[in-house]
C-alpha cells in the first residue's frame, strides 16, 4: 500500500526534489513518508532540515561532512555519527539510512538563523542540487499561522523556512503540515489554524490531503527510523512524531509511546493527516515574512516577531464547538 500523496500532479515532470523540515528539530522525520513514496517512484528525493543540533558540535560528530562555499549555514552529513550525543537527530537519521540502503545518503542541516543567511543557504542547496521542486513538512500545524492569533506556537522557524523556500527561485515550493492537535505543551490556537486553512482553500492555495495507514510500507520505514533514533542511549524523542506513530496506529485519548511526563494528549485520526498548501500562498498570507526578510541572526527574527505581534490586533481566543 502507498501513500496516495494529492500533489503528484505537479511532481509528473519532476526528478529532483528536497524534502526539508520546515520547523526544526524531528521535522524532518514527518517528512519521511512523502520521501520513501517519492524515492520509490524513482525520483532523486534530498533530505534537509531546519536544526536544532548545536551547529557549532557537528563537524565534530558527523562521520561525512558536506559544506557550501556559498553559505555557512548549510551542511549535509552522512555516514556514522562519531560519537554519542543526546540530540542530533539528522546524523543517526543518516546513519540508518546508511544501514538500511548500503549507500551513504545525505541528509542537509540549515542553521538556525535569520531571514537573510537562510535564503543564502537555502538557495546555495537549491542550485548545487538543481532542485526542481521543494516540499517543506511542518511536524504540527504552527507553520499555518499568521502571526496574529492567540497562541502561535514556535511559528517563527516555520515561517524562516517558508521565506527561504519561496525566495530559491524553485518553481514548485510545496508545504505540508501533519500532526493536527500534538502541539499541546504550545497551547496552539487550532480554531485560527482551521480559519487560516479555510482561507488558504479561498485562495485557491489547499493542494489536497490524505491520511497515514499502519499498512503503509513508508509508514513502516519511517516509524522504523524515528524508533531507532529515539532508541538511541540518552537521546531526546519528538514530542510530535511520538503523538502520530500512536494514532496512525488506532491509539485514542492519552496514551503514551513512551513512559515520559508530558501533559495529558488526545490522539486521535487527525494526528494522521497530511495537508498540503502551495507555499507561496501560505507566504503571501503572513503577516511575519516582510520583517523577517531583513533578518540576520535567530535572535533579531524573535524581535521582529514581536514587534510584529504589537503591530496587530491579537485575534480572540475561540475553542473548536465539537
Amino acid at each position: 500500500m502507498n501513500l496516495n500523496l494529492p500533489i503528484l500532479h505537479l511532481l509528473d515532470d519532476v526528478d529532483r526534489i528536497l524534502v526539508a523540515g520546515a520547523g526544526g528539530g524531528f521535522d524532518v522525520f514527518c517528512g519521511l513518508p512523502i520521501y520513501f513514496t517519492l524515492r520509490d517512484m524513482g525520483k532523486q528525493v534530498h533530505l534537509a532540515n531546519l536544526t536544532f543540533s548545536p551547529y557549532e558540535l557537528i563537524p565534530h560528530w558527523a562521520e561525512t561532512l558536506y559544506t557550501f562555499p556559498e553559505s555557512e549555514n548549510v551542511v549535509g552529513v552522512s555516514g556514522t555519527v562519531q560519537s554519542l550525543t543526546p540530540y542530533f537527530p539528522e546524523g543517526y537519521l543518516a546513519q540508518w539510512l546508511q544501514e538500511q540502503y548500503v549507500e551513504p545518503i545525505t541528509v542537509y542541516m540549515f542553521n538556525k538563523t535569520g531571514g537573510i543567511p537562510l535564503r543564502v543557504a537555502y538557495k546555495a542547496l537549491a542550485e548545487t542540487l538543481d532542485l526542481q521542486a521543494i516540499v517543506l513538512v511542518d511536524g504540527g500545524i504552527d507553520s499555518l499561522l499568521r502571526g496574529n492569533e492567540y497562541r502561535t506556537g514556535t511559528i517563527l522557524e516555520d515561517s524562516l523556512s517558508i521565506l527561504a523556500a519561496c525566495h530559491t527561485g524553485v518553481p514548485i515550493k510545496i508545504l505540508s503540515a501533519i500532526g493536527f492537535g500534538t502541539e499541546v505543551e504550545e497551547d496552539i490556537a487550532h480554531y485560527q489554524a482551521l480559519e487560516n486553512m479555510a482561507a488558504l482553500i479561498k485562495a485557491d492555495g489547499f493542494l489536497g490531503s490524505c491520511s497515514l495507514i499502519k499498512q503503509m510500507t513508508a509508514f513502516q520505514r519511517y516509524e522504523a527510523a524515528a524508533r531507532y533514533v529515539f532508541g538511541q542511549a540518552s537521546h531526546v524523542r519528538s514530542r510530535i512524531n511520538t503523538r502520530i506513530i500512536p494514532a496512525v496506529h488506532g491509539e485514542f485519548g492519552d496514551v503514551r509511546m513512551y513512559d515520559e511526563g508530558h501533559p495529558d494528549v488526545l490522539l486521535s485520526p487527525l494526528m494522521a493527516i497530511y495537508w498540503f498548501f502551495d507555499a507561496d500562498v501560505v507566504h503571501g498570507q503572513s503577516l511575519l515574512m516582510e520583517e523577517l526578510a531583513s533578518t540576520w541572526t535567530f535572535q533579531h527574527a524573535i524581535s521582529a516577531a514581536m514587534n510584529i505581534k504589537r503591530q496587530h490586533t491579537t485575534r480572540p481566543h475561540k475553542y473548536i464547538p465539537y
